[in-house]
Formats: structure tokens, sequence, C-alpha cells
């Protein structure tokens, strides 16, 4: 079977490596615009059950990601100057930019043709030429856009802002939620460590506080300083810092998009990852969807008599998941207002 894969995310590298150990004869082109060592955010966050679905998929790869995780068991939520904790959740942190290396390495031991630094015209042109596409290309999805008729995404955007950060600060004992009441009202940060020396820092707040804060009008050093600022008592000393090199001013902060398709396939062209269907980054399922989707969508395609069929069956396990997640998201939320602060 000849495979393309537009995009080069974990959704695309994983479904790929995943179809080659299947069968190593399937041809699977994995399409990015960027280059190989391109990556923007800066930690993804992987709960044990996905670690288990990693390791019984491919054993390789989920040694290499192993072998480079942070690991935590608790969360812990800061809130008027109070640190409740609780235990037990069993959760893995790893670089983004460490895991696509990884996953770009496997990729090509089992022969995958990688092809960065490349742009498709439209997913109707390529599907002529292949058996299967793939449309991983992320939560702005072309391909989605494309053959929006069909796929029919359901996309809302949520109020608040958010902003990806990173710190040498170490929060290597607890996923952390810290919640600070400013002049301007709240903001809140969701931050975990990925590394030996690193951690992301996510700094969220309501359209509302940001207006009050001014940050439509500062520069994207100003922004970084100020949410320094706010969290400082938190940060030990060290400083925010900002990888997000394409963006600039007010442009690092974003909306989050809910996205939800009714239907995921359209003859030969089918959606996988952000593409197909967010979770919030408050619970910390996107790259647990990506792979948990990646896993099943190989098996249906390699193991059902036709593509439709095996788009039938991924459509309707899948989007049951997501829309499971999807609610914890909203119950995240809802947790958030229960101390004053509003939903995302």
């Amino acid at each position: 079977m000849r495979i393309a894969c537009l995009g080069g995310g974990p959704a695309g590298l994983y479904f790929a490596i995943s179809m080659k150990l299947r069968d190593p004869d399937h041809h699977v082109t994995v399409i990015e615009r960027n280059k190989a060592n391109d990556t923007f955010g800066w930690g993804v966050v992987l709960s044990d059950d996905a670690l288990d679905n990693l390791q019984t998929n491919d054993p390789v790869s989920a040694k290499m990601i192993r072998d480079h995780f942070a690991y935590w068991d608790d969360i812990a939520v800061i809130h008027d100057g109070v640190r409740t904790v609780s235990g037990g959740h069993g959760f893995a942190g790893i670089g983004r930019k460490q895991m696509l290396i990884i996953l770009q390495e496997r990729a090509r031991e089992l022969g995958v043709d990688l092809q960065f630094e490349t742009e498709f015209d439209t997913a109707d042109s390529l599907r002529q030429d292949y058996d299967l596409v793939v449309a991983c290309d992320g939560i702005n999805s072309r391909v989605r856009t494309e053959f929006a008729e069909h796929f029919k995404p359901e996309i809302d955007v949520r109020a608040c802002k958010f902003v990806w950060l990173g710190t040498h600060q170490k929060f290597d004992d607890a996923f952390t939620f810290i919640f600070e009441k400013t002049p301007h009202g709240w903001i809140w940060a969701h931050v975990y460590q990925f590394d030996d020396s690193t951690a992301t820092f996510i700094v969220e707040c309501a359209q509302e506080t940001w207006d009050n804060f001014g940050f439509e009008g500062m520069s994207k050093e100003e922004i970084v300083e100020t949410c320094r600022s706010v969290f400082a008592d938190h940060l030990g000393g060290h400083d925010l810092m900002s990888n997000a090199a394409h963006l600039r001013g007010s442009a690092v902060f974003m909306n989050f998009p809910r996205v939800l398709c009714e239907k995921w396939y359209h003859e030969n062209v089918v959606l996988l990852g952000d593409a197909s269907a967010t979770a919030h980054f408050s619970i910390g399922s996107g790259s647990r969807l990506a792979f948990d989707s990646a896993i099943a969508l190989a098996d249906l395609v390699q193991n059902e008599a036709t593509l439709e069929r095996a788009f039938e069956r991924y459509q309707e396990e899948r989007r049951l998941e997501v829309l499971r997640l999807q609610s914890a998201a909203q119950l995240s939320g809802m947790v958030r207002r229960r101390g004053a602060l509003p939903h995302s």
C-alpha cells in the first residue's frame, strides 16, 4: 500500500512507524513543511496507560522515549497560597523536540520516506497517487478545510487566552496548577517538568484579565517579563522563556480551539490527531490521543477488508474517546470556576 502522511508531528510519524511495523512492504511517505528540528511548544505529557500502549505497539521507540522522560505521580494545586496535593496519578513528560527526534530516527530505521521542508499542493491531488492519505497536519489542518463539506468540522474557540512558556525552575515532584489573584484579575499556570532542567509553564487567563493587563500592546519580551513577575514567588529566581521565535508581540497568546469533526474520512483521505479533534491542554491528553489514534488506525487499516470499513470503525471508536476527554476538559474548566475563575 502507498501511504502519504501529511504532517510530521507525533501523530503522522507514529502512524508511519505503526504501518511499517505491521507490513514492511508498505511504502510510507511523511510530508512535513518544517525542518526536521523545527518545533514549537515545550514539553508533552503521557500517562502510564499511554506509555503501556506505546510499549505494546513498538517496544523499541517506547524504550527510547522512556529513557528521556521525567516522571511524577502527584498533581499539586496552589490556590490562595495553599498547596494541595493528590497522589497516585502516574505521568511522564518529555520535550516535544526530543520526542520528534526519537520518532524520526525510528521511522527512518523502518524505511519511512521523510520529506521535510516540503509543501503539498492539495490532498485531492495526492489521493490520486496514494492508496491512503492521512491528514495529520495539526489543529489548523489545511486538509480539514479543503474537505470541510465532507468532514463538517465544529470549531469552538474557547474564551481564555494562553501562552506556552518554559522555565529552568524545578517542578519535578508534581504536575502543578498555580492560581494567582492580581489587581487585574485571576491568572493561572499549568506547569510540568519534561527534562532534568526544564519545565513547561503555560500561562492562562480570561479575556477581561488579559485586557486589564494590557497584553495587547506589549512586546513578546514584555509579556514574558509580566508573567514572570506574577509567578515570581514560585520561580525561585528563575526566568520564564518563550521559544516562539516565529511570533511577535501579543500573538504569542492564543485562544484554544476545540475541534470535533462529524466525519473523519472522505474516500481514501482520513483525519488523524489534532486535525480530527482536540483536547484542552489542561488535561494533558493531546499526545496520548495522537498515539492511541495512530495505533488504532494502523490496526484497522491493516486488518479490515476495505478502507471504508476501517475508517468507519476508526471514527466510531476514537470519536467516543475524544468526546470523553473533551468532557473531562469541560469538567476541568468547572473546577477552575469553583475558585472564582472563569471557564476557558
